[in-house]
């Protein structure tokens, strides 16, 4: 335990005198190639201390023990066989679907119930067990609860997503109409605007970009989710291949599994962030 936060020390004073000593401005964009140059440079360390890590002939030879990190060669070699004898595709699909479900169920709710808490207090009081929930329980509790309101099939797994989507949207959509300034909306009643139209016509519309990017976020979120979402009695998707590879000890198949993961989540990413550059085109800087 002393060498985690050795190491965490460590890492902080080394990034902070980084920021310190290196004389980079603040807050100035550092340019598509230079900006690409380091993300490429991260890359190339971690593969690098992963090759290093687990270079060797057997297993006494290496730094770590393929059970605990496999090779890049044995990860990659184990892709035909997740993709031809546990149907890879299909299972990608079959999350893919129940995220998106879980998803879209807790933004239906979400927005409206954030839009109107935010801007009339009483409902606000009404609902407000609602917006505590996702700070301070557990998402990891809604598991068996989950099972015991929807039982034990293809239900549960959307519910369960969609109330982990739902308990971090429903704070996210309140703060952003939270944000809208008040000079916005004195300046509509000055105008004749009606209670309503100050919510439809001032507030949802300024804060429409911020809960575009609490949507792109929450969906992360979910695909952070979906490991739990399947790994109890899962007979298909992601999480159902990551616990079946973990029983039969096939590690280089879990991280594999991570990878395909992180790629959906990183391209599912970037079309949202697209989509909002031409919603939103003055307020996207990303």
């Amino acid at each position: 335990m002393l060498g985690f936060y050795l190491f965490a020390i460590l890492f902080a004073a080394v990034i902070v005198a980084v920021g310190k000593f290196s004389g980079m401005p603040v807050r100035k964009d550092a340019g598509l190639e230079a900006g690409s140059a380091l993300t490429l440079v991260f890359i190339a360390l971690v593969m690098g201390g992963w090759i290093a890590a687990t270079y060797g002939e057997t297993i006494e030879s290496r730094l770590l023990s393929p059970i605990i990190l496999p090779s890049p060669m044995e990860v990659l070699r184990s892709f035909p066989v997740l993709h031809y004898n546990q149907a890879l595709v299909r299972s990608v699909l079959i999350s893919f679907g129940r995220v998106t479900s879980g998803f879209a169920l807790a933004a239906i709710i979400a927005i409206p119930l954030g839009i109107q808490m935010a801007a009339y207090p009483k409902i606000a009081a009404f609902f407000r067990p609602l917006a505590l929930i996702g700070g301070y329980v557990p998402i990891v509790v809604f598991i068996p609860l989950s099972l015991a309101w929807f039982g034990i099939g293809e239900t549960q797994k959307v519910g369960f997503l969609f109330i982990g989507c739902f308990v971090v949207l429903l704070p996210a959509v309140i703060r952003a109409i939270d944000d809208v300034p008040d000079d916005y909306l004195n300046l509509a009643a000055t105008k004749g605007a009606t209670q309503w139209q100050l919510v439809s016509n001032v507030m949802l519309p300024v804060a429409a970009p911020a809960i575009w990017n609490a949507l792109r976020s929450v969906y992360g979120v979910g695909w952070g989710w979906i490991i739990l979402a399947e790994i109890v009695n899962g007979d298909k998707g992601m999480g159902y291949l990551i616990n079946i590879s973990e029983r039969r000890g096939k590690t280089a198949s879990t991280y594999a599994i991570i990878i395909v993961i992180c790629l959906i989540a990183v391209a599912c990413d970037q079309v949202w962030r697209r989509v909002g550059r031409r919603l939103f085109p003055y307020m996207n800087k990303d």
